[in-house]
């Protein structure tokens, strides 16, 4: 995520590693969480979050423009596409508890 909202700003970066499915499979769900009160962001690959997941990411800012999936923009134009499907894209406002995230496309009906 990026630190500011300004071209070329530094960005914080976290990682958790899964192997793909080969296209044959259910793929993977991927939860990105950004709790402003514990000054955090965590990553969950099918509802686990492992330690490299997780960072610190304080004083976050409020975006200007649109939420964007598969990309990243930089300097003047669009980049870093992401190489895949996005098959369902749903963003909560709140923070999303353990339970909450395990149970993403499970059907249950998510409440923040």
């Amino acid at each position: 995520m990026p630190e500011k909202d300004e071209a070329g700003a530094p960005e914080k970066v976290v990682s958790q590693a899964e192997f793909a499915d080969g296209g044959e499979g259910l793929g993977h769900r991927i939860a990105v969480v950004y709790d402003d009160a514990a000054d955090t962001i965590k990553l969950y690959v099918d509802g686990s979050l492992d330690a490299r997941a997780s960072a610190a990411f304080p004083n976050g800012w409020h975006s200007a423009g649109a939420l964007q999936v598969g990309r990243a923009k930089a300097g003047d134009g669009w980049t870093e596409y992401l190489r895949g499907d996005v098959d369902e894209v749903q963003a909560y406002q709140g923070v999303l508890s353990e339970t909450q995230i395990a149970q993403l496309g499970w059907g249950a009906d998510i409440n923040p």
